[in-house]
């Protein structure tokens, strides 16, 4: 369906074109974006089809994504913003997590067009991101005024665009760094990551409206760069986002220094104003106020998970290893998918974005060497040298220089902005050599053209031989290790015959073999049958990843079961059967997930409690453990409560109830004391819990005799209401207590009091709200009276507010600004 309205919004703007094509040719621009979607249909067409899956086994994209965006999907159709996830590590904020996206324009108009949400529908959604991150390349090579006005490069009267102006690169080239960044392979390894690769998706579009604020002096659109920025935030990948941010960031630099070195503004008030600097400031600003509603609460959670404590070995794990960069030119040398990866590293990207793409680059750098393709190649060696992470010494002094870049794993991904760059490059090749060469330009070219058949040889002879005499030999060896030279083998090939293919249509264009329209289909068509042949079926499989999820005997289980409690499948060998994030598709609460962002103070309570038969275990109310057959278990404290056919559920006989009234206080002085406490043999929790605060009224002392009521048994406790935000609690306590909830503390949460009595005196008449304590180093405790009263919690946290604020005026000034810009016109 998503795909469908996509489509239909290109049919429009291509007829809208059309329509206008005597003052414009910009027909012919809808068209070359209409021909990167039929590509990208064309690349996914066994997916779009229904003959595959993508990725194999899901990934991501079926483990993480489609249960988060399932939930999120059911709790906005219902009119409600979720902002708190109950479901998984009992309970963590959802509007503060980065990667929940619940504000990203296009997944809110997939969870409201499909319904239900299936993982299908995510499948397109990455398809679309795809087309998106081509498109916006295309228009990102086209109008990013990339040609030196004033260049010594001139349209030859038979090139494909007699009328296209000078700052234009030539439509074939941009179409050829479209498809280039579209299908590099970083997209191609991280189908599954949708969130990742939708951030990515919107970089071209970003830096392009950037860039033409600072070269058309208008701040309109630094604006519109700005909103952008903030839509690639909300779709939920912090270091993505910091890719584009940081792309930025080199650009205004060098747009500074370039700017000073051609220019000599004497209006000081005027050079300020129409600095890139100022014009940055623009786009920051936009895109703090549009996303304040998701960045202030992400700003806040990462905070507090397990990430804040990053150690620098944590930070540069999977960072591309310098072995593996012989597959910038043969990507599947170790393997590219992840069946067939091999290697004594983890699986990164590597950067391939086709064999002719790169050389086209190489050539741009040659040919060209302007301030434009200076920067880029600068651009490119800054991406590489990130993304070597732990084996070069760039990312470490980033890692204890820039605030909060500690916490992002995987610099390997940082390869992104060397194909960004790569590509732009090719597009720059491509589209000088469409032009007629200045003097040294043609005489560098045909140089190179003259020795390229010579290093063509010395790269395909021998690397050729080494591989085929190794293939010859292996045989007999261990089958693994002949499949993996087999693989190298056949990658080695290709790579071997693309080069071929590609050094014969340089030798093509330096004799005029063909006319420009001839040469410049054909060079289209090798780069397309380069990344096509290479990446389409990389990551496919033919079994369908959700039947991972279909428990239906399980699930009938634990809906029968009409109280409130949680289910533990923690580390007990069932991830392949029961993934950690299974129980959230079907609204069952669980002390486990599938998140990297852990609360870190969840993470410390569960490896600090001890084992399940500990009493800290039950206060996190896991009634049931879900374990394989094999597994272990505390035969004296869990009983077997159901056999399914992979796994069994065990009963736990000692569980606490969700929420429950005592009348025992400890009070500690801080957090560690607290967790000590907890996990002391002679506490009761049932009975008493520790608070950092002391309370209003006098409770009975945990050192002296025990308290007249039981805390479990003695007080009634109700949950009337249970939502994502917000929990309803009926509670009749015949003496003032504390009311103690299995629910994860975190800031922002808000209690309300009001009494039920049936004559409530006017003093306690009307709903009071009263402070949510941290109750047994993790959880929430509301202060009660006696008497029966409704207890009312609700997320509430101040950081969104404040967002959604900044949200508000944000808009506001956007509008009034075009509004005066479209009256002043």
């Amino acid at each position: 369906m998503i795909l469908l309205f996509a489509a239909l919004v290109w049919l429009a703007a291509f007829v809208i074109a059309l329509a206008r094509r005597r003052a414009s040719d910009a027909w012919r621009d809808v068209l070359a974006i209409g021909g990167i979607g039929a590509a990208t249909a064309g690349f996914f067409w066994r997916l779009l089809a229904g003959h595959v899956w993508m990725p194999a086994g899901g990934g991501d994209l079926a483990q993480f994504l489609y249960p988060t965006y399932a939930f999120a999907a059911e709790w906005w159709r219902r009119g409600i913003a979720p902002l708190w996830n109950p479901y998984l590590f009992a309970g963590a904020p959802f509007v503060g997590d980065p990667q929940s996206g619940i504000f990203y324009p296009l997944n809110l108009l997939t969870f409201f067009i499909a319904v239900p949400l299936t993982f299908r529908d995510l499948e397109y959604l990455s398809v679309l991101h795809f087309f998106i991150a081509g498109a916006g390349m295309y228009a990102f090579l086209r109008w990013g005024q990339w040609q030196v006005e004033g260049s010594k490069f001139k349209v030859q009267s038979s090139t494909l665009e007699p009328r296209t102006l000078n700052l234009k690169l030539a439509r074939p080239a941009a179409l050829a760094g479209a498809l280039a960044f579209e299908f590099s392979d970083l997209f191609i390894t991280h189908f599954g990551n949708l969130n990742l690769i939708a951030v990515v998706s919107w970089m071209s579009l970003v830096v392009l409206f950037y860039r033409r604020a600072i070269t058309d002096r208008r701040a309109s659109f630094a604006a519109i760069a700005g909103v952008l920025l903030a839509l690639a935030f909300f779709a939920g990948h912090i270091q993505s986002f910091l890719f584009i941010v940081l792309t930025l960031v080199l650009l205004a630099i060098w747009q500074s220094i370039d700017r000073r070195r051609t220019t000599d503004d004497e209006d000081k008030l005027s050079s300020f104003i129409l600095h890139p600097s100022s014009f940055l400031l623009v786009v920051a600003l936009i895109a703090f106020g549009l996303a304040a509603p998701a960045l202030l609460p992400s700003i806040e959670f990462t905070q507090n998970t397990v990430r804040a404590t990053y150690e620098y070995e944590q930070a540069a794990q999977y960072s591309l290893p310098p072995a593996q960069l012989i597959g910038l030119f043969v990507p599947g040398f170790f393997g590219r998918g992840p069946q067939n990866a091999w290697g004594p590293w983890d699986r990164v990207e590597v950067g391939y974005l086709g064999v002719l793409p790169l050389l086209l680059a190489f050539l741009a750098l040659v040919l060209r060497r302007d301030a434009p393709t200076r920067f880029f190649g600068a651009l490119a060696l800054i991406g590489l040298a990130l993304a070597l992470g732990g084996y070069a010494i760039l990312h470490g002094w980033l890692y204890q220089i820039v605030p909060g870049f500690g916490q992002l794993r995987a610099p390997a991904r940082f390869i992104v902005l060397m194909d960004f760059a790569l590509a732009t490059l090719a597009a720059f090749g491509f589209d000088a050599l469409l032009r007629a060469l200045p003097r040294a330009s043609e005489v560098a070219f045909k140089r190179i053209v003259r020795a390229a058949p010579w290093v063509f040889l010395l790269i395909a002879l021998p690397s050729g031989a080494l591989a085929y005499s190794n293939l010859i030999l292996g045989q007999g060896q261990d089958a693994i290790l002949f499949a993996r030279i087999a693989n190298a083998t056949n990658a080695l090939a290709f790579f071997i015959l693309l080069f071929a293919l590609s050094v014969a249509l340089l030798i093509a264009r330096a004799t005029r073999f063909f006319r420009p329209r001839a040469w410049a289909t054909l060079t289209l068509a090798l780069i397309f049958f380069d990344l096509f042949s290479l990446g389409a079926y990389v990551d496919a499989s033919t079994d369908d990843p959700t039947r991972v999820f279909d428990h239906p005997n399980a699930v009938a289980f634990f809906k029968s079961d009409g109280s409130f409690f949680r289910v533990d499948p923690r580390g007990t060998g069932v991830d392949n059967v029961w993934t950690p994030d299974t129980s959230i598709l079907y609204g069952i609460f669980d002390v486990n997930g599938d998140n990297p962002l852990m609360l870190a103070e969840f993470d410390r309570y569960w490896e600090k409690m001890g084992s399940r038969s500990a009493r800290a275990y039950d206060l996190l109310n896991a009634k049931y453990l879900i374990a394989r057959k094999s597994a272990p278990v505390d035969r004296a404290k869990f009983k077997l409560a159901f056999e399914d056919a992979a796994f069994n559920i065990h009963e736990n006989t000692r569980v606490l109830p969700r929420a429950f009234v005592v009348h025992a206080v400890r009070v500690v002085p801080d957090r560690a004391s607290a967790l000590d406490a907890v996990r002391a043999d002679d506490f009761d929790l049932a009975q008493s819990v520790v608070l950092e605060i002391a309370v209003s009224y006098q409770p009975s002392a945990i050192s002296g005799q025990p308290p007249a009521l039981s805390g479990v048994e003695g007080s009634a406790v109700r949950i009337v209401g249970y939502g994502p935000n917000e929990i309803l609690l009926d509670v009749d306590a015949p003496s003032a207590g504390v009311l103690v909830l299995s629910e994860v503390f975190y800031p922002g949460w808000r209690a309300w009091v009001s009494d039920l009595s049936p004559s409530p005196s006017p003093l306690r008449r009307g709903e009071k709200e009263t402070k949510v304590l941290r109750a047994n180093y993790l959880f929430r405790a509301v202060e009660i009276s006696a008497g029966a009263q409704r207890v009312r919690l609700l997320y509430d946290p101040g950081s969104f507010k404040i967002g959604a604020g900044l949200f508000a005026v944000t808009v506001a000034v956007l509008i009034s600004w075009f509004v005066w810009k479209a009256k002043k016109k």
